[in-house]
């Protein structure tokens, strides 16, 4: 027979071990992703590695983490969760939700003439690559966020605010990257790009944390962030040879790109199930 389980709740000193532990995170993800931006800001040109070494930040936090407690010889209490769990049953839902809601901004541009597609068929051909490619790249970012971060708020919150939480905190990870760089969104105004980005990850942060509660899976976080950026990232320089009105527009942090992603958001936030599947135990 089988039993449900339910953890216990955690006690004064777990509250305040956990709390200083997410503050360390926050903090070291912070001050890495800002020495990584001062020391390869890139140019127009040559970008440079800073965007792929900044996605590897939030992960190896979390490793010196939980390098730093084994030393201490306390419980290294930060495995990475989920990824014993396919959830293979979101994974539709994972491509689908991302792809749909960035390609109604695109579809509007289209439509009233904004942009125009090149090279259409030769992205869509390329998208599977890419999101493979990019999905096992996004385990240096998710297995921060969603891997741990989520894991520890979701402790002492409610999933749909340690959702948001979460998506603030990871789309203002990305301002080092957007400010002091030329390799990640550099095309636009800054007004309007940097704070439409953040905008954006913290939006996708609700659907993002909305599959890792309902799969208690980290697998389909990482194909819905891999099927954004594919969307996101590429499709600009595929489909239009207009950088900085898509970049206004329909880039990452594009007006229409916002308005979609925030309706996305409410609509998940305020109809969505949100209970996690219930944890069992089998008794013999």
């Amino acid at each position: 027979m089988t039993i449900q389980h339910t953890p216990p709740l955690p006690t004064l000193d777990n509250r305040k071990s956990r709390t200083s532990t997410m503050a360390t995170y926050v903090v070291g993800c912070y001050l890495a992703a800002t020495l990584l931006a001062i020391a390869f800001p890139g140019t127009a040109e040559n970008p440079g590695p800073v965007a792929l070494l900044t996605l590897l930040v939030p992960a190896t936090v979390v490793g010196a983490l939980a390098a730093a407690a084994k030393l201490r010889h306390r419980s290294a209490r930060l495995p990475v969760l989920g990824l014993r769990r396919g959830g293979f049953r979101f994974w539709p839902i994972a491509v689908a939700a991302p792809a749909l809601t960035i390609a109604i901004p695109f579809a509007i541009a289209r439509g009233t003439g904004i942009v125009t597609f090149h090279e259409l068929g030769l992205y869509v051909l390329d998208a599977p690559f890419s999101l493979a490619i990019m999905t096992v790249l996004l385990l240096g970012e998710e297995v921060g966020w969603r891997g741990f971060l989520y894991g520890e708020l979701t402790a002492a919150l409610s999933p749909r605010r340690a959702a948001l939480i979460v998506g603030i905190i990871h789309g203002l990870f990305h301002i080092p990257l957007l400010t002091l760089t030329n390799g990640y969104d550099s095309a636009g105004s800054r007004w309007i790009v940097v704070p439409g980005v953040v905008a954006v990850i913290s939006g996708a942060g609700i659907l993002f944390g909305w599959l890792r509660t309902r799969s208690n899976s980290l697998w389909p976080v990482l194909i819905a962030h891999a099927a954004a950026n594919t969307c996101l990232l590429e499709a600009p320089t595929l489909v239009t040879n207009r950088p900085v009105l898509t970049a206004a527009i329909v880039g990452e942090g594009g007006v229409l790109t916002v308005a979609t992603i925030a309706i996305a958001a409410t609509i998940i936030w305020n109809h969505a199930s949100w209970t996690a599947p219930a944890r069992t135990v089998r008794v013999a």
